[in-house]
């Protein structure tokens, strides 16, 4: 055996050798890396749904924490007489998604494909849907409560149109505040929503739509047969996450009446309980609802998914 061959050895045990070391270093940084979502997950999301479970079962009582189904008890006992908060507010939940969702979306779809198609007034239309995005919630709001004050604008307009005084109280009046909610959910849900469509819309190839146009299809058929089967993945996408926040979504309850005159939603009843340091009770309602609302997004993402098949281009 020569010089040569004898070297051969040492030198491709080293190279193997740093191989080796580098596979380990980037072992440690990926793993490294990953430890910070890991921990995250583990603390922040783990433990405390696990913990909020074990709470739903627990009560304080004199004795100390007791293990019971008490909660549970009281939250279909009081969800099922109608003059406790619970079923109104369930009522005001499912009509925040249907305005904000149901109606919501389609009418988002509408504008959106409006402003693609730069129709009069697009524009303007474009700043006036756009503004809730730019402009602070709280700002919004606070805005939106003088528009709509006793001697606010929209009175003064009413009443220059009725030729008498209106003095309706739109946020504080019973008949009249969870409608001026879900219209201001109405409007705000349009920023958004608008972004992602005619982000949709525009990745749309060109040539699809020009031969639309030249074999004279109707601006209606082209955003029924041509438009919304080529966007599905993006409006099936926003519907599953919709549903997902059903019985999360407390709406802007918190800056407009607080639960106050009968605008309590699932989402603020839950906030409300927790700020007033009480812990079981809207742990059980939230399992409740998780249970509920699980199975109900995989039932939704299903029908959604036979509806029509994502397409690629």
């Amino acid at each position: 055996m020569n010089d040569n061959t004898m070297n051969i050895v040492p030198q491709e045990k080293a190279k193997y050798s740093r191989l080796q070391s580098r596979k380990i270093q980037r072992g440690i940084f990926i793993g490294l890396m990953l430890s910070v979502g890991l921990i995250q997950f583990a603390i922040f999301w783990l433990y405390v749904n696990f913990d909020s479970i074990l709470m739903a079962f627990r009560l304080s009582t004199k004795e100390g924490i007791v293990w019971t189904f008490d909660n549970f008890r009281r939250f279909f006992h009081e969800f099922s007489i109608p003059e406790y908060e619970l079923a109104l507010a369930l009522k005001n939940t499912l009509l925040l998604f249907l305005v904000g969702t149901i109606i919501g979306l389609p009418a988002s779809l509408l504008f959106a494909y409006y402003l693609y198609k730069k129709i009069l007034f697009a524009k303007f239309f474009r700043v006036i849907f756009f503004l809730p995005s730019i402009i602070s919630a709280a700002v919004l709001v606070g805005l939106f409560k003088y528009i709509f004050a006793v001697h606010g604008p929209v009175n003064e307009i009413l009443a220059a149109i009725k030729g008498a005084p209106v003095s309706i109280e739109w946020i504080t009046d019973e008949n009249y505040s969870m409608k001026t909610i879900l219209f201001y959910v109405f409007w705000t849900g349009f920023g958004s929503n608008i972004v992602l469509f005619t982000g949709a819309i525009h990745r749309i190839p060109h040539d699809i739509l020009e031969y639309a146009k030249i074999d004279g299809v109707s601006m209606t058929r082209e955003l029924i047969q041509i438009i919304v089967p080529l966007i599905w993945p993006t409006l099936s996408t926003l519907l599953v996450f919709a549903t997902a926040g059903l019985f999360t979504n407390s709406g802007p309850i918190l800056l407009f009446t607080e639960g106050k005159f009968k605008t309590m939603t699932i989402g603020y009843f839950i906030f409300d309980q927790v700020q007033s340091n009480q812990y079981y009770y809207p742990a059980a309602i939230g399992l409740v609802f998780t249970a509920i609302g699980f199975p109900l997004v995989l039932i939704v993402k299903w029908l959604l998914g036979k509806v029509l098949d994502d397409v690629e281009y």
